[in-house]
Formats: C-alpha cells, structure tokens, sequence
C-alpha cells in the first residue's frame, strides 16, 4: 500500500511496520492520555494477530488505524474477523474531517486492504466512541449493526452457589471449558459470536500483560448443577463483568453469582456491556440497563457483507473488546 493509490495530497500512506511503532506509541499517548506500553502492543499485535496502517507528513506519522484477529463463529460457519481497535490523529489534524483528511484516509486504506470480499477478512466489528462512530458513518465507511448496553445490578451475597477458579491446566477444566463452548456455539449457531475456547481464553485473559482477571467455574448448591464460566476484574469498588461461557439459560444465574462476588470483595455493584438484543438474558428487577448505547458498526467501504445481514446477530459482552 503506497500514496500512489491517493491523489495529489500533503499525506502518504505506509503499513504501520516495525519501524513506526514508538510514533504510533507516542501518538496513542498524546490521543488518549496513557501510555500504551510495549507488552501491550506485543499482547496485541505480534504473532500475525493484528496489523495497521499509518497516515503520514513527511517523516511524522499523523495518523493510525489498527486492527487485531478475531476467530468468530459466523452463522455457523468458522472464520476469522477483525476488530477494528486503536484509531487515532494528531490534534493538529483532527480538525480535518473530510475524505482528504487523515482520518479517511487511514480508515478508508486499512479497510480497502482487509475488509471485504476478497480480502483477508470477510467481517469487521469494532466499538468505537460516539463521535468516531457519527464521523465514520458520515463518510460512508461504517453502517450500524446493533447496540451495546451498561448494565448493572447492586452487589448482593448469596448462599446458592459453589465455585472453584479456573485452572488453565488442569485436563478436567479443560474438558469443562471444551464442553460449555461446544454448547454455547450451538446455541449461536444462527448468530454472530466470537471464539470463547482454551486458546482464546488463554491469551485473552491469562495472557494479558497489564490487568488482572478471575475466572470461575460455578455450579448450583442445590443441585450440583454446573452453570458455565464466568471472567470478572475488579475496578476500584465495582465488580466488572468482562464475560461468560455458557448456556444462555444460565447467563442470568451467572450474574446473579457475579453480584455476590461483588458483595464478597466489597465491592457496591456489578456492571459490564451487553448486545441490547440479549438483555433478556438477565432479565430481573434488580436490572438497570443505561439509556444511551453504544452502537456497533460494519465497515463498509468495499463491497461486501450488507449491514442488514448482521444487524443484531452479534453477542457481545466487555471482554469482546480489547480494553477493558
């Protein structure tokens, strides 16, 4: 990928190679107000699971686009997407909305490499803020394909469970994990949901260089019935709940063990993201599901999958993103 495919213009395009990483770094940092320490970008695109493309000035990189591999189950058929992630300008060209600013340019040139027919991933998602996703849908680059919601429920003990962490090599967990994935997936199969297996598990929530996370294997007392798999992480004195593996008949009993954890390590609530279409998965009074979603995008600019054929097939909770 080169200038050669943009017309007269003051930017050029590169593949973010190895070269433009402590620029892409320093951009991140003046963008969003952190450091994104080099574990992390290790964490997240080496070994061929992410890829990028830089906007430059010259020798100074003005903008990035980014995105890491997904393996998802597509309505039934395996296949690797990409998440669309780290998206940023330099201050001094934000002001530069239109299609021959540096925004466009890198949206427009990773999605014209990756995304599509005929190109190495048929599906893109991301979660972009509003104002990204407003300006994107804007230029024409992304369409709407469902809503993330917050919700949140207070912290509440409770005597109705066992629970025991998970062990990534124990052979008996393993096999637990394989099972609840396998039934998981079934029950997606008309659907859209991402990977939730031992390798996925594993990098997703073992791997990760900066934050802390729980994994539990919980059952019922009463009946010694295994309800699934359940990943928590404990910011300040709220319980966040980053994801599940499990029958979604027991999405809502999972919840309901997340909020005694909460209580447990004193903490006033348990709260996290949710596809706004799977909400009834939790259903209960003691439910609050916030009033502005998140809106989820498809990146269209080249020709393929039709944003009406993924509307609301997604199911997604915070651990689908890379952040959180």
């Amino acid at each position: 990928m080169n200038s050669n495919n943009i017309p007269s213009s003051q930017w050029q395009i590169d593949d973010a190679g190895p070269e433009y990483i402590p620029q892409i770094r320093d951009l991140f940092k003046a963008a969003f107000k952190e450091e994104m320490s080099i574990g992390l970008w290790h964490w997240k695109y080496d070994d061929g699971r992410g890829t990028g493309v830089i906007v430059r000035r010259g020798d100074e990189v003005v903008a990035y686009f980014g995105g890491t591999e997904r393996r998802v189950v597509f309505k039934g058929e395996a296949l690797c997407a990409i998440q669309c992630g780290d998206s940023m300008v330099a201050e001094a060209n934000r002001g530069t909305l239109s299609k021959k600013g540096p925004f466009y340019l890198s949206v427009t040139a990773f999605l014209g490499k990756y995304v599509g027919f005929n190109r190495p991933y048929l599906l893109s998602y991301g979660f972009p803020n509003a104002r990204a996703m407003q300006l994107a849908e804007y230029l024409g680059v992304y369409a709407e394909v469902g809503n993330l919601v917050d919700v949140t429920w207070s912290a509440q003990s409770s005597s109705a469970f066992n629970s025991v962490e998970f062990d990534f090599e124990s052979p008996e967990h393993q096999h637990i994990l394989n099972q609840l994935w396998l039934e998981m997936a079934a029950e997606f199969v008309e659907r859209t949901i991402g990977v939730r297996d031992l390798e996925y598990l594993r990098h997703r929530y073992c791997d990760h260089p900066e934050l802390n996370y729980k994994l539990h294997l919980v059952d019922r007392k009463d009946n010694g019935g295994l309800l699934g798999l359940l990943v928590t992480r404990q910011v300040k004195d709220r319980l966040l709940l980053v994801d599940v593996v499990s029958a979604t008949h027991t999405i809502r009993d999972l919840a309901d063990f997340g909020r005694h954890l909460a209580h447990e390590q004193n903490c006033h609530e348990l709260y996290g993201w949710l596809t706004e279409i799977d909400c009834h998965l939790v259903a209960s009074a003691s439910l609050e599901i916030g009033e502005t979603p998140l809106r989820l995008p498809l990146g269209v600019y080249c020709e393929g999958l039709k944003a009406e054929e993924i509307k609301d097939t997604w199911f997604f909770m915070c651990g689908d993103s890379d952040f959180l």
